[in-house]
Order: structure tokens, then C-alpha cells, then sequence
């Protein structure tokens, strides 16, 4: 066990074992793996070890290493968005909402948490399909879920088209741009939010 992984196991390990305490140090420990290992390189045992638990508990959680990580993104795609809508609720105007909220979405979706797991959608798309489809599709729904307020406030009639438009332009394609080592454009992202509300209002 590495220094990295005993800082890991520091930081998720409660005094006390409960159910909920198990989760989410199965799910901390199991995240770490992930993006440094890899799916194929991470094993349950793996897991165990770092969670410092057994694996008898590990397995009375999860039934195998794909719950596991399917766990892992629901739960790293929940903290995310749980931290765009707090920083997003401190503006003044729907606008003003709206633009933050999409900066925060640009700026969560590029850092280095955030493109290790999409590295890991991508390297096993061909091996779990349904997966990667669910997690994408589960960032998608919770875009549209967060923007939906502020885009009928400003008048959208279709929000939920307008978020997706949105979720294309701040998340996906930067992300793609840095997945293949292209530099991450600078985004204006009031322009953007100001051109696609020009764009849907009335459709």
C-alpha cells in the first residue's frame, strides 16, 4: 500500500462501522483504484485491502467489481451537481443563475477528477456499453433537472432541450478536447448561455 492509498484510507475511515460508513469507504477507496488502476486493473480484493475491511463485507454490498463502479459514478456525478446547485443559488438574476451554473458545470466537468473518470467510461465503453450509457445519461438528466427552473424563468419553453444544448457545449466538448490532448478552449459562457436562450426562446 502506497503513501497515496494510506492518505486515502485515512481519510474515509471512521472510528466506528456502520452500513453507511461500509459505502462510502468501499466507494472512496474503490474511486482511488479506479483511476489510477483502471477497471481491469482493480480488484475486489483491491478494494477490500484499501477500505480495510473483508471481503465477506465488500461482497454483502456489491455482488461484483461492476456495481462497484457503477456505485462509484452515481455517487461522484451526485456530489458534483450537489456542489454546482449551492454555488449556483448565490447570483442575483435567472440569468445570473443560469451563467454560474454552467461555468461551474465547464469547470467540474475539466479538472483532473473529473477526465480520469471519463477515461474510464471511454477505456471500458466497448466491455460495459450499458454502463457508460447510464452514467452519461445520468449526467445529462441531472443538467436538465438543475436547469430547468432557471431556463422557463428566462423564458425557454423547452428547457429541457435548452440543457441539453447547454450540456453539450460546457461539458462534453471540453472534455472531449482534453481527452485527445487538445488544450481546453476559453469559454465565454455568458455569451453562450445569452446565444442559446436567444436561440430556443419561442421553439
Amino acid at each position: 500500500m502506497t503513501a497515496d492509498d494510506d492518505a486515502i484510507v485515512g481519510r474515509v475511515m471512521p472510528p466506528q462501522l456502520d452500513v453507511l460508513d461500509a459505502r462510502s469507504r468501499i466507494l472512496d477507496a474503490a474511486a482511488h483504484l479506479f483511476r489510477r488502476e483502471g477497471f481491469s486493473g482493480t480488484s475486489m480484493d483491491a478494494i477490500a485491502a484499501l477500505a480495510r475491511m473483508s471481503k465477506r463485507t465488500l461482497y454483502a454490498g456489491f455482488p461484483d467489481k461492476r456495481a462497484v463502479l457503477e456505485a462509484v459514478l452515481e455517487q461522484f456525478i451526485a456530489r458534483r451537481f450537489a456542489m454546482i446547485e449551492r454555488i449556483g443559488c448565490e447570483a442575483a438574476s435567472d440569468e445570473a443563475i443560469l451563467t454560474r451554473m454552467v461555468c461551474a458545470l465547464n469547470a467540474m466537468a475539466t479538472d483532473e477528477d473529473a477526465l480520469a473518470m471519463y477515461r474510464l467510461l471511454v477505456a471500458e465503453a466497448t466491455n460495459l456499453p450499458a454502463l457508460a450509457l447510464a452514467a452519461n445519461r445520468n449526467g445529462l438528466t441531472q443538467a436538465q433537472a438543475m436547469l430547468r427552473q432557471p431556463l422557463l424563468n428566462c423564458g425557454v419553453r423547452d428547457p429541457d432541450r435548452a440543457a441539453c444544448f447547454l450540456y453539450d457545449l460546457a461539458v462534453l466538448a471540453p472534455m472531449h478536447r482534453l481527452l485527445v490532448g487538445t488544450d481546453n478552449l476559453h469559454m465565454d459562457v455568458a455569451a453562450i448561455v445569452g446565444l442559446v436562450l436567444e436561440g430556443v426562446k419561442g421553439m
